[in-house]
């Protein structure tokens, strides 16, 4: 598996791999948009368009770089030990995405609002939310969705974790596995050669006989 033998310490086959690396790049320029649309993004506060706008913010960027990825790694075209490594490999950087959208925790909060308002900054919770403007919601006061949103926003930033932690177990996993394999076939490779070089001895000494004979 490609993935997997990035951990190797064979520079030889780093270098030999160096197109893996592109999901490192694709990493960094996601991180980098994230950064960015943390200054200029404001939830339009609509019902309904909240969560349509998030839903492209979430999938768009993410399908956009497995996209690239695919494009770029062409795992199917790799053998079946292979393919599996590469697509994992793939799946990075639109998971780094989702953790970096849900550890932010208002893209959540905004899609999940309900309710007309303005986009502000609560200073006393240090999150922003759409406060809600007239009185024609009846869901609850200002005070009551502003609890709401804390939570969402706790909420979504406890599922990043989750998925950060989940990725690690995977990841973590899949190298044991791979290496404890790959181990072991080098074990048996060791230990097939000297049977095979007495196979052979024996054969040539059979042969000799014959010969002389």
């Amino acid at each position: 598996m490609v993935f997997l033998e990035l951990f190797s310490n064979n520079p030889e086959k780093l270098e030999r791999k160096t197109g893996s690396f592109s999901a490192m790049h694709f990493s960094f320029a996601l991180i980098g948009l994230q950064k960015l649309m943390d200054r200029e993004f404001s939830c339009p506060c609509s019902p309904g368009f909240n969560a349509i706008l998030i839903s492209f913010i979430f999938f768009g960027p993410a399908l956009l770089a497995l996209t690239m990825m695919i494009f770029i790694q062409r795992p199917c075209r790799s053998s079946s030990s292979h393919c599996a490594g590469l697509f994992l490999l793939c799946l990075i950087p639109p998971s780094l995405w989702m953790f970096l959208l849900l550890f932010e925790g208002e893209y959540v909060a905004c899609g999940l609002s309900h309710w007309e308002g303005d986009y502000v900054l609560d200073e006393e919770l240090q999150i922003k939310w759409c406060k809600p403007t007239g009185v024609k919601d009846t869901r609850g006061n200002a005070t009551d969705l502003r609890e709401l949103t804390e939570k969402i926003t706790f909420y979504s930033r406890f599922s990043a974790l989750v998925l950060l932690t989940f990725l690690s177990v995977v990841v973590t996993a899949a190298v044991s596995c791979w290496d404890c394999r790959t181990r072991y076939l080098e074990h048996q490779e060791k230990q097939d050669k000297p049977s095979h070089l007495s196979e052979s001895s024996i054969y040539g000494s059979e042969v000799e006989l014959q010969r002389s004979v």
